[in-house]
């Protein structure tokens, strides 16, 4: 049996289609790109005298962390999040498990130049904070104003 080709009934079912599809793909995109890669949320900023970068790292600890400046770009690596002991683990009933624990890598370009020497590196509730003081050519200078004789 022949049926009529009705162009307003496929357009109408390849939307329904294409809505499908895109429901699916962006229902949960926070638990998909968590499987991705994690990245912590980041702000980078300068002061008069420095360049500051802080990172949101839950459960960071110095001895897990990584800082390393190559070029004109900074590394951030370690670990995030927290890990049961051997024996809590094997003890362990889960009903719900939500902190994600692992490792990142962030790189970022550094916006002014920088003097590497004297930067600092502190974490402290789970916030890495790097200070980095700003080279002299990238201070902002003050020239004063006269009156022409």
């Amino acid at each position: 049996m022949l049926e009529r080709w009705n162009p307003v009934a496929e357009a109408e079912r390849m939307l329904t289609e294409m809505n499908r599809l895109m429901s699916e793909v962006f229902e949960r995109p926070l638990v998909r790109a968590r499987l991705v890669a994690w990245r912590p949320a980041t702000d980078v900023y300068e002061t008069g005298d420095a360049l500051v970068i802080r990172l949101a790292v839950p459960g960071a600890r110095p001895e897990d962390l990584e800082v390393t400046v190559e070029q004109n770009v900074v590394t951030i690596r370690g670990q995030y999040g927290y890990r049961l002991s051997e024996e809590e683990a094997k003890q362990a009933t889960w009903y719900r498990r939500e902190i994600a624990s692992g490792e990142f890598a962030e790189s970022i370009t550094l916006p002014v130049p920088v003097n590497i020497e004297d930067a600092k590196a502190t974490v402290e509730n789970g916030i890495i904070t790097l200070t980095f003081p700003k080279a002299e050519e990238a201070r902002v200078k003050r020239i004063p104003i006269q009156v022409a004789r």
